[in-house]
């Protein structure tokens, strides 16, 4: 059993006691608002009351604008997650790993914990010959690739506020650490399932990227360093290496132009290497190596 941390004990001294499953589905409501917003402004109809599509977005945005609007538009989620932790969970910034003095150290060893994974992840699948790369150095915007970087930023920071601050610390106030870890990245999964190329086995990897993200923010007690492996990670993907992010389609402005081939369970096919069997290897390395740091701690009781 693992001990509560300051994130969680002050979690529990300040959040009211709401149902799961109505927090649960306040906070997907919230992620799609920018895009109802999104829709109303370039006037889309949604057809048969369904949420609009990124298909139907594609026809007026496309390419990099699309994707940009899509990461900028986490600026607004952002605000209303934390809204509807401060009113609705009445949860201080404390309780939501906001607090931890060390944010800027702990975003370095976040943003390098990011590269470090997706750099292993895109050389091993060098090294199998499964990838040819080319560099695109003359065709890059500064501007966009900036503009890009800043994007995933708010992104990442967007999915570890509404998963590991909000749900994870909620979750672990009423059944103890291990269950909301495996609870809130179950959930961090099933939001990535209606992506292009989503299977089996890229629900697994996503699910321990969560386990891993869940595990850094447990033991920092900042959720600053999960955003910036997550942002680093995403970035990386997508902005250096030119390759799929979760299923989206590659960005023009990348350092580096890939292109992947060979068996889809090793690389992750359409969904890109995020669903693939290096990804499984390594982040099931990254999970045993942090617990084994959390048992070096002794932040447990038997």
């Amino acid at each position: 059993m693992l001990k509560d941390n300051y994130s969680i004990k002050e979690t529990k001294g300040s959040q009211k006691d709401r149902n799961a499953v109505v927090l649960v589905v306040l906070l997907i409501i919230l992620t799609l608002v920018p895009k109802f917003l999104l829709s109303f402004i370039l006037h889309v109809q949604i057809e048969d009351g369904r949420f609009i599509s990124q298909e139907s977005l594609s026809h007026h945005l496309s390419g990099d604008i699309l994707l940009l609007t899509n990461l900028y538009s986490t600026i607004l989620t952002s605000i209303l997650v934390y809204l509807l932790a401060k009113y609705y969970l009445k949860r201080n910034n404390s309780s939501l790993g906001l607090k931890n003095p060390n944010k800027i150290k702990n975003y370095l060893k976040g943003a390098f914990i990011g590269l470090l994974m997706i750099t292993v992840a895109f050389l091993l699948l060098k090294a199998l010959g499964l990838t040819k790369s080319s560099y695109n150095f003359k065709n890059i915007k500064v501007l966009m690739f900036i503009a890009f970087f800043i994007g995933w930023v708010f992104q990442g920071f967007q999915e570890e506020l509404l998963c590991r601050s909000v749900l994870m610390n909620y979750f672990a106030s009423f059944n103890g650490v291990a269950s909301a870890i495996i609870t809130n990245s179950l959930i961090f999964s099933i939001l990535h399932i209606n992506n292009p190329g989503f299977g089996v086995l890229a629900f697994i990897n996503i699910f321990l990227l969560g386990s891993i993200f869940s595990l850094l923010f447990y033991i920092s007690d900042d959720v600053f360093l999960p955003a910036a492996a997550h942002s680093f990670r995403n970035f990386a993907q997508g902005n250096i290496y030119g390759i799929n992010v979760s299923g989206i389609s590659k960005s023009e402005t990348t350092l580096i132009r890939t292109k992947i081939s060979g068996n889809p369970i090793l690389t992750g096919g359409l969904f890109g290497i995020e669903g693939g069997l290096i990804t499984f290897i390594i982040e099931l390395t990254v999970v045993f190596i942090l617990i084994s740091k959390i048992k070096r701690n002794k932040n447990y009781i038997y």
